[in-house]
């Protein structure tokens, strides 16, 4: 009789534990360095705040993090989670503000480690360390963001004598040249799709190709005026050189 009690006593044990593992649920709790985001798990919108929480069973969920923006750089962030014995998960994800890192003169080479992030001018998100600025005559500069987040103007100083380079032969001159290439070839291929789509919408009525087109109209807009302001720029350069 005492063994019967036992082993009824291990089975309600055991089938209570089990309902409790498959009933309790984890907390998840996302957060992000920025308002204007919002939060989608298994493809459906969950919330859209900066500081999140909500509850999961056990599973697999994959979750995606999006600056909710219409700029073309936008942010996301994409993770898949397992949950297992309804443990809690804790989720941060900075956007990082962008700052503009700017030399005098400009046109200097920056550096993180041995990676090259561009010339000054450049924007540069917020929280790097151990940048290096270089340029031909000039002393090399270690700085970091309590540096130019501060004060974005880094003056550099002279140590030689150099022959004045020409704008053509000047890396910014290669890159304004590369870009306002790529932006017309971008310009090009969605003005093609918008008339396209525009096309198509004509010929069978359908509403979504109408909003393709005007997607595609805005992105080639985008661009163009992005083309337009390259080539301003190269042009000003001359004109100063």
């Amino acid at each position: 009789m005492n063994l019967f009690i036992k082993i009824a006593l291990i089975s309600i044990a055991f089938f209570t534990i089990n309902l409790f593992s498959q009933d309790c649920k984890a907390k998840l709790l996302i957060s992000c360095d920025i308002d204007n985001v919002n939060i989608l798990i298994n493809d459906k919108l969950a919330g859209s705040s900066k500081e999140f929480e909500t509850e999961l069973k056990n599973g697999v969920y994959k979750i995606i993090v999006m600056e909710n923006s219409d700029r073309w750089d936008a942010k996301t962030f994409v993770d898949t989670i397992n949950v297992v014995n309804c443990d809690d998960i804790q989720l941060n994800y900075s956007f990082g503000s962008r700052v503009l890192l700017d030399t005098d003169p400009g046109d200097a080479t920056v550096f993180s480690g041995d990676s090259l992030l561009g010339y000054t001018p450049l924007f540069l998100n917020g929280g790097l360390n151990s940048l290096r600025i270089e340029k031909t005559g000039y002393e090399t500069r270690s700085v970091d963001y309590s540096t130019f987040g501060l004060k974005n103007t880094i003056p550099l100083k002279f140590i030689g004598k150099i022959e004045k380079e020409s704008f053509i032969d000047k890396t910014l001159f290669k890159v304004l040249v590369g870009s306002m290439i790529v932006l017309g070839a971008v310009t090009a291929y969605y003005k093609i799709e918008a008339d396209n789509s525009f096309e198509e919408y004509e010929f069978t009525g359908d509403p979504a190709l109408l909003d393709r087109t005007d997607k595609f109209d805005l992105i080639s807009g985008i661009t163009f005026a992005a083309f337009q302001i390259n080539f301003g720029v190269i042009i000003y350069y001359f004109l100063a050189d």
